[in-house]
């Protein structure tokens, strides 16, 4: 597609810029020369609904910062101190106030002119669908704790046509995996079916054969079995580094996958970085087996 050609999710209208948006004009001038006119005009309309706004927070500013400016963000918890080491809304000045509304005034420095709804109790039951419903992206930043709520979430979008982008940091490094609504698998169909009780060995292996999807090969610098004890207990290790990279991927990929450009793969194929072993690389369904078989999850479900 040449890079002015209109993506499938347009409407082939553009927006007239007045002077009311000077700013979005200039605050986008460097982009100039990356990002085409048409493009940035496109991106001007785009409406992103983003679950998870914590460690993912560095996602929704850089794509503030690109020019997106229709966003519908989601969480439910408040900043706390142990948010301090990788969480780019966390300071001092936001101790215990709620995720969403603190990334929401955020947007708002960067592009007074941005539409941004902050959801205060995160996305639930009741409003997943409303959260869903109109966007053009969802990113999933959800925790694994409310994973049948995930697979709804992804269902829905899947359902409206919508593409789901999921993206774990992973020690040094950060994983991606797009679902696509005509092209990719459904979540059960590529995750597997959820277990019911979240105390039992079954859940715990659905959430380590979760993990690996986005694997390529072990990762470097990560105590695996430190990692599964601290990730039971609700504080998996996780480093700024990774946040910083896992948002530069996920602003790439929605780049790519808009306009039709670059060759970042769709689900059943993802995309792993990982930085301290210098090792970027996608994973299709023959390798995926290799990588379970390398961290132990195949022998674990034989046994």
């Amino acid at each position: 597609m040449s890079s002015d050609a209109e993506p499938k999710w347009w409407d082939g209208v553009l927006p007239e810029f007045h002077a009311v948006d000077d700013h979005y004009l200039r605050m986008t001038d460097r982009n100039t020369g990356i990002v085409t006119s048409v493009e940035q005009q496109m991106i001007s309309r785009v409406v992103i609904a983003q679950a998870g706004v914590g460690g993912n927070s560095d996602v929704t500013i850089t794509l503030a910062q690109m020019g997106f400016q229709h966003f519908r963000i989601a969480d439910p918890d408040v900043f706390e101190v142990s948010n301090f080491n990788r969480q780019l809304g966390a300071r001092m000045s936001t101790m215990f106030r709620n995720k969403a509304d603190v990334i929401a005034q955020e947007i708002l420095e960067i592009n007074p002119d941005a539409d941004v709804r902050a959801y205060v109790d995160g996305v639930t039951w009741d409003n997943v669908e409303e959260f869903v419903d109109g966007a053009d992206i969802v990113i999933d930043g959800l925790d694994v704790s409310v994973m049948h709520l995930r697979e709804r979430m992804f269902d829905l979008a899947r359902e409206k046509g919508i593409p789901v982008f999921t993206c774990p940091v992973i020690g040094w490094g950060a994983g991606i995996a797009i679902f696509d609504p005509e092209r990719s698998p459904s979540f059960r169909e590529f995750f597997g079916e959820i277990p019911e009780d979240p105390d039992s060995e079954e859940w715990q292996r659905f959430i380590e054969r979760y993990a690996v999807n986005f694997l390529s090969a072990r990762p470097t610098g990560i105590d695996i079995q430190l990692g599964k004890r601290r990730a039971k207990q609700g504080t998996p290790p996780s480093v700024a580094a990774a946040c910083r990279l896992n948002a530069a991927l996920v602003s790439t990929a929605v780049y790519g996958y808009l306009f039709d450009k670059g060759s970042i793969p769709v689900v059943p194929t993802t995309l792993h970085i990982d930085l301290l072993g210098t090792r970027m690389s996608v994973t299709g369904p023959k390798k995926r087996w290799l990588v379970r078989r390398a961290v132990g999850v195949l022998s674990k479900e034989n046994q």
